[in-house]
């Protein structure tokens, strides 16, 4: 990645989208953007972004903000708000001519970065602000996708063990307690703090517990460092995303299924044939799916657990225990462990393999991408008969899916 300055530190660092999250966990900043979206591909003179950025930050409309007000405006802009953008990559400022240009960046080509930017997101600006200052930090990144990847709560200790892990690419058993005291001890007092005032976990101190919790506006690979068409090639090793893609490792299976999940716009086909398979995160955006943005989502699990959670907490998802002969590979070799179809034209299909000490398995994937994807074409023949069967007047819904 480019190396940047951070305006907090000044100091150069290789983390961009750091920098990114770090100017955007500012609603002016985010204003001043909306601004420059509008007049893009043209450059705005500095004297035209200071009314937008002073009516954001005195709470005031256009029309009521003073010239004294614009004034400061331009002075903050000029010395700090200005040079933390271009730092992070988002705009050009030419302080010859006052002038400031949008940035073609990936952080202003994800969807729900640019919701957040035009006032759109489903989500206060404070809440956002909150969100994007909680991860504009590699580690609160990492620990939020460790937590994606369990159901319900664990304990601090057990997530201090295994971020520490990673972050010295060790085996979980290799790392020292020193080591871990170490990370606990930041974890308590700086980095679950923090995530939990953002509302992106749920941390119990006494109990000495967390828990994934999400956010309306967070995206799966704003997590891994990535966004949107970069996050495919990040997990799968591609020099660009063509056909069928590949994934290893159950991390990644599971990162990548979260952000198909999230990628429905008006319907989602999930099936999960192990119990364990769904976690929080992944519970989470189903949810999310069905009551926040209205898709049709059609979930398979034999897992009671899964089953009474969306039950209580998203009724509207279709339910149904699946029958899955129709996929499993011969009885002495790997066999189907998910299947996901968001809009009938992306699809992820993951095999489970090698059972682990923890009784989890480790998996694998196949993924495709667009309408005439050979695989996306192939499971959509697969399901599209059992899907238009439901969407009828199915009255027993488990019958009307034998899958």
């Amino acid at each position: 990645m480019n190396e940047l300055t951070d305006d907090r530190s000044g100091e150069t660092g290789t983390d961009s989208l750091d920098a990114a999250f770090s100017a955007l966990a500012h609603g002016g900043r985010r204003r001043v953007l909306q601004r420059l979206l509008k007049a893009a591909p043209d450059p705005v003179p500095r004297g035209g972004l200071a009314p937008a950025f002073a009516a954001c930050t005195h709470e005031k409309s256009s029309e009521e903000v003073t010239e004294e007000d614009c004034q400061n405006a331009a002075i903050a802009l000029h010395h700090r708000h200005l040079p933390t953008m271009t730092a992070a990559g988002l705009v050009e400022y030419d302080t010859d001519d006052n002038t400031v240009t949008l940035v073609e960046t990936p952080s202003l080509r994800d969807p729900y970065i640019l919701e957040a930017v035009e006032g759109s997101a489903p989500a206060s600006p404070e809440s956002l602000d909150a969100v994007f200052d909680a991860l504009a930090d590699d580690r609160r990144r990492t620990i939020l996708d460790v937590l994606s990847h369990q159901i319900g709560r664990i304990h601090v200790e057990t997530l201090a063990r295994e971020l520490g892990a990673r972050e010295r690419g060790v085996a979980e058993s290799d790392i020292s307690e020193a080591s871990v005291e170490e990370v606990l001890t930041r974890l308590r007092h700086v980095d679950l703090p923090h995530l939990a005032e953002a509302g992106l976990v749920r941390h119990d101190p006494e109990a000495r517990t967390v828990a994934y919790a999400g956010h309306p506006a967070l995206r799966v690979p704003w997590m891994h460092s990535a966004l949107h068409h970069e996050f495919r090639q990040r997990l799968t090793g591609e020099a660009e995303p063509d056909g069928i893609g590949e994934l290893e490792g159950r991390e990644r299976v599971v990162s990548f299924g979260q952000s198909v999940i999230e990628s429905a716009e008006e319907e989602l086909f999930c099936m999960f044939t192990d119990t364990g398979l769904l976690k929080t995160g992944c519970l989470a955006r189903v949810r999310d799916a069905a009551r926040e943005r209205d898709v049709d989502v059609y979930l398979g699990t034999r897992d009671p657990a899964v089953k009474e959670y969306v039950e209580e907490n998203a009724p509207e998802v279709v339910v149904w225990n699946p029958d899955t002969g129709w996929l499993n590979l011969p009885a002495e070799g790997d066999r189907i462990g998910r299947l996901l179809m968001a809009d009938r034209e992306t699809v992820m299909l993951g095999t489970l393999t090698e059972e682990q000490s923890d009784g989890l398995y480790e998996e694998q994937a196949m993924i495709g991408d667009g309408e005439h994807n050979t695989l996306v074409t192939m499971v959509r023949q697969l399901v599209a008969p059992h899907l238009e069967a439901v969407s009828g007047d199915v009255e027993d819904v488990e019958g009307g899916i034998r899958l």
